[in-house]
This record gives C-alpha cells, structure tokens and sequence, in this order.
C-alpha cells in the first residue's frame, strides 16, 4: 500500500487485494471518500463491477458521502484499488446517505487537446454529488502531453482560478515506461521547473504552481486525479507564456 497527501489534507491510497479479500472502507464523519477500481473485480451489495487494467474501459468505483460505508470482496484473481479521502469542514452535512456508483459504460470520455498534446479525460466526480471533492481519470496516449498547456490552481481568484490542491495515481503501458512531471511557480519560467519522473504506479501531489505532464515515445500515460479546496469549483488559470496553443486548430493532412 502506498500512500501521498497534500497539504490541504487530501490523501490517495493504492492497495492492492488479495483473491477473495473482503473489505470495508468509507465512515469517517469528517471526511468524504471514493474508490475506485484499477484492475480485477469487485464484489458488493450492489453488484460486481470488473476492470481489465486502468487502459481497458472507464473506471468503475463508489463515492460515498461522509458517514457512509461499503463493503466488498476481490474476485478470484484479486483487485487493485484507488482510496480517496478529503477532509470537510466541521459541521457540513453529507450530500447523501448511501454510496454511488460510478462510471461504467454510460461515463462520458471527452477528448482534451489534439495532434501531440491530446488526451482523453473521464470526469468521475464533481459538486453537486459532492461537497468539494473532484476526481477523475486522463489517459494520454504514446507519449502524448497532458495537463497541458502548463495550468496552475493554487490562487483564490474567482471566477479566474480557485485554490485546489491535487493528487495523482500513474499507470504506464508498458509497465516499463515512465514519464516527467514538471512543476514551477509563477516567478520562475518552465525552463525552471522541478522535473519528477514518474514510474508506473507512483503517487505524487501537487500543491501549488504550475504543473504538466509527458510521457515517453511509445507508451501510454493513465493517472487517476483527486482535487479539492475551499472553493469546491476547479478553475484553472493556463500559464499566459503558453495560452496561445489553446487557441489554435487540428492540423489537416500534410500536400
């Protein structure tokens, strides 16, 4: 089991499950949870939900409000799971009494970007269904970029830019891949920036500054986000220096 937080008190776990395992999570009055299933099966009172790998298909998962639980068991070969957890104010009310399930074949996957920096993204969670939690899955293809142009979300500047600190899950296809996660602040340029490689199955958190992704030729990215703030919207404000590619169109056919 492998654990990161931000500072802001958001955690995500991913552990693993043995064949059979059962499991109970979710309770906590203060805080609101999801899980979210990366690969196997998972069974519950509600049904069995599988998934071949984090590449194969929409995630399947629960989000349940503060103070509810649920239980599960791993199938046969086991299951591997993503736990979020982000922490309320004291005295909010739940936005309902019993988990949700999530995804599936009616999530919505909408393209993001296009030609080098195009990516699909599934948006898993957001406000109302919760009070300030945001989650979901991007899955960038053969060494596509993502999160890109560089954005950040760290300022309270409605209706510019919200304060949302972030946490990612990555995935790689092959497993043997990496990638690169670059992070800077608004008084250093991207030519400053912090470079973290990401491996298959590491765990980072990003708090503030300007944040993006890559991953290397011939591999596919996949990282699961949680975010969460104050403000329960996720606004972002895209670095000025490289707004300019967001306006700009698919290339046609080479003459």
């Amino acid at each position: 089991m492998t654990t990161c937080t931000t500072a802001n008190g958001l955690t995500l776990t991913l552990t693993t499950l043995a064949p059979d395992e059962p499991h109970t999570t979710g309770a906590d009055p203060g805080r609101e949870h999801a899980l979210v299933l990366l690969a196997g099966t998972l069974t519950s009172a509600g049904g069995t939900i599988d998934r071949d790998s984090p590449f194969s298909g929409p995630a399947r998962g629960w989000y349940l409000p503060a103070g509810t639980t649920t239980a599960f068991t791993a199938g046969e070969t086991g299951a591997r799971i993503a736990y979020v957890s982000s922490p309320l104010p004291p005295g909010t009310p739940p936005t309902g009494s019993a988990p949700v399930l999530l995804g599936g074949p009616g999530a919505v996957v909408e393209v993001r970007g296009h030609g080098s920096w195009e990516r699909e993204v599934t948006t898993l969670i957001t406000p109302p269904l919760s009070v300030r939690l945001q989650l979901g899955e991007t899955l960038a293809r053969d060494g596509r970029w993502s999160t890109y142009p560089p954005h950040r979300h760290d300022t309270s500047n409605p209706p510019h830019e919200t304060a949302m600190q972030e946490a990612f899950a990555f995935h790689l296809n092959p497993p043997t891949g990496f990638a690169v996660l670059l992070a800077y602040d608004d008084d250093h340029q991207v030519a400053d920036a912090t470079a973290t490689v990401i491996t298959d199955r590491a765990l980072a958190a990003v708090d503030h500054g300007h944040h993006t992704l890559v991953g290397a030729g011939g591999h596919d990215l996949h990282y699961l986000w949680a975010a969460t703030g104050e403000d329960p919207r996720l606004i972002t404000r895209t670095d000025p220096a490289h707004a300019w590619i967001e306006t700009t169109t698919p290339k046609g056919p080479s003459a």
